[in-house]
């Protein structure tokens, strides 16, 4: 709620008085800062799930009919995946170094980043991207190709990421080319 709609004057007056006055409050000025966070994040919380709650909506659907489609894995997490390539190479351990390729869209089909596009694979620590795609690679032998489906929560769940928005599936294809390097 608003508080500059339902502000106590009373009260209001009382803290204005007591803190002008040097007398001890009610509570600290940490308490009360605590209290404002807590109460500013529930707003914010609560204007997410309203502007951006048909993304989450939209999301588990697509990934409960993806679910049940052929060949869709589904890892205790709730990654799931397609094999697309099987390779027979070493699987990544989450603090493996790691060249990949891949190309990620939203449920609704829009690429957001492309290194296929690029021309570039790309060397990163298997642990320093969402946590979807760590869950992902750890399971993939170097040298496969899967279409991998990441929940929301395990993507950016509430932040937006450039074209991405809160609360937002995402579907990457992945190319795991080698484990190891730098």
């Amino acid at each position: 709620e608003d508080s500059t709609k339902s502000i106590s004057l009373k009260n209001f007056m009382a803290g204005f008085i007591t803190g002008t006055t040097g007398k001890k409050g009610l509570m600290t000025v940490e308490q009360a800062a605590q209290i404002a966070q807590a109460k500013m994040m529930a707003i914010k919380a609560k204007n997410m799930e309203k502007e951006y709650g048909p993304n989450k909506v939209a999301g588990e659907k697509f990934l409960a009919a993806n679910k049940k489609k052929p060949g869709v894995v589904t890892l205790p997490s709730g990654v799931q995946y397609k094999v697309i390539k099987e390779g027979n190479g070493p699987m990544p351990k989450d603090t493996s170094m790691v060249k990949v390729n891949y190309e990620g869209k939203t449920i609704d089909g829009k690429v957001f980043d492309s290194s296929f596009k690029r021309g570039q694979a790309v060397d990163l620590r298997a642990n320093q991207v969402i946590k979807g795609w760590t869950d992902a690679l750890v399971h993939m032998p170097a040298g496969s190709v899967w279409e991998v489906y990441i929940p929301q929560q395990l993507a950016y769940g509430e932040r937006e990421q450039g074209q991405i928005k809160p609360f937002s599936v995402l579907i990457f294809k992945i190319e795991l080319i080698s484990v190891g390097g730098k």
